[in-house]
């Protein structure tokens, strides 16, 4: 019996565990740019809206170093294998639109387009049913990172009060209504999307109770 077959195999296996290991390394150093990110984004919640801008300066080289982690993965992976290993980085990559959702809204009080991912990231948002021929976050990474701006703004409207911005709350509760009714016009056919979708209704409850507070104590009209 000629045992070269089983040699051969042996190698794509080792071949196969040098590329998960490689490509485990490259998720955690961008899971660490993304957790960093993600602290230095929290101190909007500490300050009044004319002082954010601090925030969104120091967030910027954040942005270039996680596009470099991003960089690194997709030199990894190929149009081939992407499918294959794509759920080991695909929490990551929604926490990476999701930090770019949020510091667009900070910015300039607006939803973050897929094009902001790629002008942020580096990497396109899928948008079609296309076989992909380059790394790309998947059009569920984005809508996941969209839906994560709903608890920020929740956050972000009671931190408000404590920095005495009573009027926020409402510009809060604007943006918040018209991006709630923005997901209803979706058939949302992913279990997670919709699941997520359902816990929306909670931030916005939250939103409302300070607006409610607020103008029973007679701050806002």
């Amino acid at each position: 019996m000629d045992l070269q077959v089983f040699i051969d195999l042996q190698d794509k296996f080792d071949q196969e565990s040098e590329l998960f290991e490689a490509v485990k390394t490259a998720i955690k150093e961008l899971d660490r740019t993304c957790r960093l990110a993600s602290a230095k984004l929290s101190k909007a919640h500490s300050l009044p809206k004319d002082q954010l801008k601090e925030v969104t300066d120091a967030i910027k080289p954040q942005f270039v170093k996680i596009q470099e982690n991003i960089g690194e993965l997709a030199k990894l992976i190929t149009p081939v294998t992407f499918y294959k290993y794509k759920e080991m980085w695909t929490n990551k990559l929604q926490n990476a639109c999701a930090l770019v959702v949020f510091a667009v809204y900070l910015e300039d009080a607006r939803l973050a387009t897929p094009d902001d991912i790629g002008k942020y990231l580096g990497y396109n948002v899928n948008m079609t049913n296309e076989p992909i021929t380059e790394f790309v976050f998947t059009l569920d990474e984005y809508l996941l990172g969209v839906i994560s701006l709903f608890s920020e703004l929740a956050r972000l409207a009671v931190n408000s009060v404590i920095v005495n911005d009573v009027q926020r709350p409402q510009e809060i509760s604007t943006f918040a209504s018209e991006l709630y009714s923005g997901f209803q016009l979706l058939n949302l056919k992913n279990d997670v999307i919709r699941r997520r979708f359902d816990s929306i209704k909670y931030d916005i409850k939250r939103i409302e109770e300070v607006q409610y507070d607020l103008r029973v104590r007679g701050l806002i009209s």
